[in-house]
């Protein structure tokens, strides 16, 4: 399992850089604090030398600006500087003018460019400030949104500005592009170079290109370089490695799956192709060098280099180079092994010492992933050091490594000097192009020492991702040449040892950037991950792996009579355990035991609950392994995805642990008693003990019936339960047929509430069996099925949606109720969208799930197999294929479908969501962009969606049009983790609440109140309609849905106000006097409601997460509601939904008995008479009610508890065909409004536009 071979080193120094990968930082800190250090006579003579290149660098700066001016006075700490950087990211990539004009507004309207005026001596900073300041006023003066703000004259004025502000935005893109990057061709570059080389500078080129997708990419960048190698080998006409300009390559360009989990195509396909790159730059004797990429890459960068190095046919080439990033904790043992590499091959290497350009990306994956720590420094004083110990080692070698320092910071510059002796030519510095000239002029022209510019080459639209980062890097709050032009900061403040520094701090680790174990407080920790690209992690787990495999694995011939075998959907043959199906007499056996250890339980202190689901945490991270391989054997994950169901489900013990804890204050909440856990087949684990974690904890007893495909990972949750102090009658697992469950279970009373997960056709039928009990409904939270969409516009970055839709259409075998369904994609870029995505497809690898390389693994079973074929069948005259990945011999026989990509013509082709690798392009009209969301909304389903774009005020509008209850904006769809984004959805994707949220248990508690019986009468006179009523019921919810939206989205503020004046007029209705208890407490009571309305609905909740994230939670009106209201419901309770129902945003349809009929049609008057939109609020009689429940338009009931006729409203809800819905009833005020809402997740990558301004403007304190 996981990888074929041996991947252990025998080598010492290979090891060490592996022990070294991830760390503790104090320890790391400590090993290389002796070799960073220098004698203090050097010390002393680089201070001098660095503060006199100060001084010299910032005479020489004044005045006459440039990008380092730029960066000062835009510096990400402020507003304008971060739409700087996002803008310069997207702007020229965009195709259409219309999409450029709404990016230039979004972007330029956001920041107060008149406070940069004069601020600067610069006069290329004042000019951009100018120009920055009249293009963003003229841009407001052309958007429709402040038009009642402006003038005729000023909004004429922006029109007739927009296609001049565009051309001169893009012209000043290009300028600031110009900056950074040498040349649009590598034939330009060098003619632009020579006056440089003149001076005594060299240059190394960087064919701009990021990670390549798709083989097709990569084959176009290799080609590149060789024609690069060509230009730049004519141009050097003969001088060697040393004195000649070279090339830069990416290895991540030339091979689409340049990633450790592919190693063994990597090493077939990719060494040949550096080495042909080698051999070239060996013909032209000049240098080469191996530019480095992310730290997951290290480990098999070195195998492929040391391969490549160690090859004969380069002889007595020196040219080889590599670049090694000071920030890892591991660079002074890979500087180490480079020595011992040189030695063996007996040829000489070029290092080039870099700081390292990707430290916001690694801290935010290692917390995300919950790592045992970050590859790299957290502080830059430690980045420091380590970059000086590594340059020690680097002049130490110089007999066989010729060392480059790649450094902007004139400290480390002279202390390199210092170091060097009287060697000039032993070494060489390295600069980016466009930065550091003043520095590095100083040290050609006087120290005669040589300088490579690292220059990249390439269309300005190409060098984006690039740019940014340079920005970002450089702009950051601790950059060197962020400060250098600061002449508010004193030269020494500068030029601060960092040995010395870091020397002083009492703990060298940055407690401001929390540990991937703290991540969220002192209130839980974070679970742990594993990092499958660490050759010490994997080996150990693959032993463990096939240990329990060896163990598990049964012969089918014997299993126990009457049991059912467990099968591995990727491979037939296998079996790896059986089951037992209970009867029905064990089922009502096991329903008796539930009821009488009720009553202990819900008594035991919710403390000690608590710390059982801790315990139950701790003990699934002890056995992750085993439940690892569970999940690959038993539900054809692959290792991957089976780690993050192992955290998950740890997440889930110890999040609800800590919010039962919380909720346990509040006294008037009780446990309700037996609850049925349902639970699918995709989540075996996760959602399984998500669902029991939260039961056990608020107190109630659990019968949990998991999926009959992986029940045994569901029964081993229970053992390592039980194991950990849960007492065996509070949980028990059902292993049967779900409709034998469904017949047994859900007609008994006992069972007080139902979790489930699944589809919508089931949750019904469940609404459905439970109504037939009649009585008060019974809690059912509900999380079905989802049509999800991603919606893409012309300012994407493509690499970045092709990433996102392979992973949330592909991953998991697209067996995810969050996975991507649809893909609309704005017709401009579609072609070349489309072109990555079958690229990137065809990259994939459908296999074993086992093994670490495959990609996709199998779907669960034959039945999930038969409906994609049918789907497949069914695109055939219903859309177009545009990709079908090819499968191996071993796919045969298993549960194997190949992922597809099709495109159609509409969402409305899709009759039912398709449960599987599927995706389905649908191309649309930038103009037409904002229909696109109501076609979405319109399905019905509202689970998932995604929004990939750079105009930040268009994705805000779209999160909060959306109706699905999580929405991803410029990231992937997948992977909700607990208490950061809660998952669930409304309409036909669930109930609510959410999952792994915050308003979660409380659904699992009732509220201390004497309920009073309640039979079910489907007769009743009173509320017997007609035809007629059935046409003023739907004008009705026709009038209302008209309004909805508008309601919705009227600003909290002003709903608020309108049921304000709403209560001041009804206070003066003398007629209400008959039929209020209390007319004047009950106004008391609904204005305190309104400002708990306002409390709860003002502020949204910010949840805790990895760096780089925004990740808000909010509540949003469920829609059209009814509110219930007969003889039996009290006046107080009515007006107080009224008042709930509509400041929460919902339209009301209030159905009322003709006793106070009149009273109600004077309300709704009263209401419209505020200038409240006609609709919002409606009165409807009792002869209404039933065809009102029947709309589809209707999203739930407001009736009081003690209603005789709540069964009769739950009864016919649940007969209902669509969403499951809920009668929402509440003793207390503040739970009513809990239930009027529904919650939505938005989670923001704000690191989309290429970095995590938050890390950069991060001050390196002392502690």
């Amino acid at each position: 399992m996981l990888f074929n071979g041996n991947l252990m080193t025998e080598c010492p120094i290979r090891q060490k850089i592996r022990d070294f990968y991830r760390i503790d930082e104090e320890a790391a800190v400590d090993y290389i604090l002796p070799q960073a250090e220098v004698s203090m006579r050097a010390k002393t003579r680089a201070w001098e030398r660095a503060r006199k290149m100060v001084l010299q660098i910032r005479e020489e700066s004044e005045g006459s600006g440039g990008i380092d001016a730029l960066l000062n006075e835009y510096s990400l700490s402020s507003e304008e500087g971060v739409v700087l950087m996002c803008f310069a990211e997207a702007l020229l990539r965009v195709p259409d003018k219309k999409t450029q004009d709404e990016l230039i507004r979004d972007k330029l309207s956001q920041g107060q460019w008149s406070s940069h005026l004069g601020a600067s001596d610069s006069l290329f900073v004042n000019a951009s400030s100018w120009g920055l300041l009249l293009t963003g006023s003229m841009v407001r003066y052309s958007d429709s949104k402040f038009k009642h703000n402006f003038g005729v004259l000023k909004r004429t004025l922006g029109r007739v500005g927009e296609p001049v502000i565009r051309k001169a935005m893009n012209l000043a893109m290009k300028i600031m592009g110009k900056q950074f990057v040498m040349g649009e061709t590598i034939e330009a570059a060098t003619e632009r170079a020579v006056d440089k080389e003149q001076k005594g500078y060299v240059y190394s080129y960087d064919m701009l290109g990021e990670g390549a997708r798709n083989m097709d990419d990569a084959n176009r960048y290799f080609e590149a370089y060789v024609n690069a190698i060509h230009v730049i080998g004519k141009a050097a006409q003969g001088r060697g490695p040393r004195k000649s300009p070279g090339i830069s390559i990416k290895l991540s360009a030339i091979h689409s799956r340049y990633e450790f989990t592919h190693r063994d195509r990597v090493m077939a396909e990719l060494v040949p192709q550096l080495k042909a790159l080698c051999l070239l730059a060996k013909e032209y004797n000049i240098g080469l060098t191996v530019d480095a990429e992310e730290s997951e890459r290290l480990d098999i960068s070195l195998d492929i280099i040391e391969t490549v190095f160690l090859d004969d046919d380069l002889g007595d080439w020196h040219g080889f180079g590599l670049a090694v990033q000071a920030y890892q904790k591991r660079a002074i043992h890979v500087i180490d092994w480079l020595k011992q590499l040189t030695e063996k091959a007996g040829r000489k290497m070029m290092v080039r010492l870099v700081k390292g350009a990707y430290w916001d990306t690694e801290i935010k994956n290692a917390q995300k992933d919950g790592l045992s720590h970050f590859p790299v420094f957290t502080r830059k004083a430690s980045t420091d050091v380590s970059y000086h110990a590594c340059a020690n080692k680097l002049l130490a070698y110089r007999d066989t490594i010729y060392p480059q320092f790649a450094t902007h910071n004139a400290y480390s510059a002279s202390v390199i000097l210092e170091l060097a002796g009287e060697d000039k030519q032993g070494f060489e510095f390295q600069c980016l192009h466009g930065m550091g000239d003043t520095l590095y002029d100083q040290i050609v022209r006087n120290d005669h020492i040589q300088c490579r510019v690292y220059a990249p080459v390439g269309e300005h639209e190409d060098l984006l991702a690039y740019l940014v980062r340079r920005l970002l890097e450089n702009g950051a709050n601790s950059s060197f040449v962020n400060a250098i032009v600061d002449v508010e900061k004193p030269v020494e403040e500068l030029l601060e040892d960092p040995v010395e520094r870091t020397q002083r701090l009492k703990q060298k680790y940055n407690g401001q950037i929390a540990l991937p174990i703290d991540l969220y407080g002192t209130e839980r920790a974070n679970s742990k991950g594993m990092d499958i690209t660490d050759v010490t992690e994997i080996t150990p787990l693959r032993h463990e792996l096939n240990a329990w495999f060896d163990k598990h694995q049964v012969d089918k011939s014997n299993l126990p009579k009457g049991s059912v075998p467990v099968t591995n959907p990727a491979n037939l043959d296998e079996t790896i355990g059986s089951l037992t199906y209970h009867s029905e007499d064990d089922m009502k056996a096991m329903l008796d035991k539930a009821q009488d250890a009720f009553e202990s339980w819900s008594e035991v202190p919710v403390q000690e609950r608590g710390d059982i689901l801790r315990r139950t945490a701790d003990a699934l991270e002890a056995n992750m392994a085993e439940l690892i391989a569970l999940c690959i054997k038993e539900a054809g994950k692959v290792t991957m995805d089976s780690i993050d169901e192992v955290r998950e489900a740890v997440d889930f013990c110890r999040y609800y642990a800590a919010r039962a804890e919380e909720l346990a204050k509040d006294e008037r909440l009780t446990p309700r008693g037996v609850i049925l856990c349902i639970s699918p087949w995709n989540f075996p684990l996760a959602i399984f003990l998500g669902q029991v974690a939260a039961a056990v904890v608020t107190g109630n007893t659990v019968i949990a019936k998991p999926a009959e495909q992986t029940s045994l990972i569901a029964l081993r949750a229970i053992e390592l339960m039980i194991e950990n102090g849960l007492p065996q009658q509070v949980l028990q697992a059902v292993i049967a047929r779900g409709s034998k469950v469904g017949a047994t279970l859900l007609p008994d009373e006992r069972i007080a509430a139902v979790m489930f997960t699944g589809s919508t056709q089931t949750g019904t039928l469940i609404s459905q069996i439970l109504a037939q009990r009649g009585g008060e409904q019974v809690p059912l939270i509900a999380e079905t099925g989802g049509q999800n969409c991603m919606i893409v516009d012309s300012t994407a970055l493509p690499e970045q949606v092709v990433d996102d839709v392979i992973a949330s259409g592909f991953q998991s075998a697209g067996q995810r109720c969050s996975a991507l369904r649809v893909l609309f994609v704005q017709e401009d870029i579609a072609d070349n969208v489309i072109r990555m995505i079958k690229g990137a497809l065809k990259e994939l690898h459908v296999g074993d799930p086992s093994m670490l390389a495959t990609d996709v693994g199998p779907v669960i079973d034959d039945r999930a197999l038969t409906a994609l074929n049918e789907h497949a069948e069914y695109m055939k005259s219903h859309g177009k294929l545009l990709y079908s990945c090819e499968m191996d011999e071993y796919c045969n026989n298993g549960n194997f479908f190949a992922p597809r990509l099709y495109e159609i013509d509409s969402i409305g082709e899709l009759k039912k969501e398709v449960f599987g690798p599927c995706v389905h392009v649908i191309r649309f009209k930038g103009e037409d962009i904002e229909n696109v969301i109501d076609e979405v909304n319109s399905t019905g389903f509202g689970l998932t969606m995604g929004i990939h774009t750079r105009i930040e005020e268009r994705a805000n509008k779209f999160a909060k049009l959306s109706r699905a209850g999580n929405v991803y904006v410029n990231r992937n769809m997948i992977g909700a983790i607990v208490g950061v984004q809660p998952f669930g959805g409304r309409g036909l994707s669930g109930t609510g609440p959410k999952a792994g949220g915050p308003n979660y248990l409380p659904r699992l508690l009732k509220e201390n109140a004497t309920p009073r019986p309640v039979d079910l009468v489907l007769d009743d006179p009173a509320l017997e309609t007609n035809d007629k009523a059935v046409k003023e019921a739907n004008k009705m919810m026709m009038a209302a849905s008209r309004v909805e939206k508008d309601w919705r989205l009227t600003e909290l503020n002003t709903r608020i106000s309108h049921v304000r004046q709403l209560l001041a007029e009804v206070a003066k209705l003398e007629k209400i006097d008959n039929f209020a208890d209390d007319l004047d407490e009950t106004l008391a009571i609904a204005r305190k409601q309104l400002i708990d309305v306002e409390r709860k609905m003002k502020k949204p909740d910010v949840l805790p997460g990895p760096t780089g994230e925004s990740n808000i939670l909010y509540l949003e009106p469920r829609g059209n509601l009814v509110i219930f209201a007969d003889k039996e419901v009290s006046f107080h309770y009515w007006v107080m939904s009224l008042v709930s129902a509509l400041a929460t945003g919902n339209t009301v349809t209030t159905v009322v008995s003709d006793l106070f009929y009149e009273e109600a049609i004077a309300f709704r008057d009263k209401f419209n008479a505020t200038g409240a939109l006609k609709g919002v609020l409606q009165v409807a009689r009792l002869r209404h009610l039933q065809p009102l429940l029947q709309n589809p338009a209707m999203a739930g009931v407001v009736i009081q508890a003690d209603c005789s006729r709540s069964a009769y409203v739950a009864k016919h809800l649940s007969d209902r065909q669509g969403a499951i819905l809920p009668t929402i009833k509440a003793e207390y005020d503040d739970n009513l409004i809990q239930r009027l809402v529904t919650e939505k997740t938005v989670s923001v990558d704000t690191t989309a536009s290429g970095g995590n301004t938050s890390l950069m403007t991060l001050t390196d304190e002392d502690e």
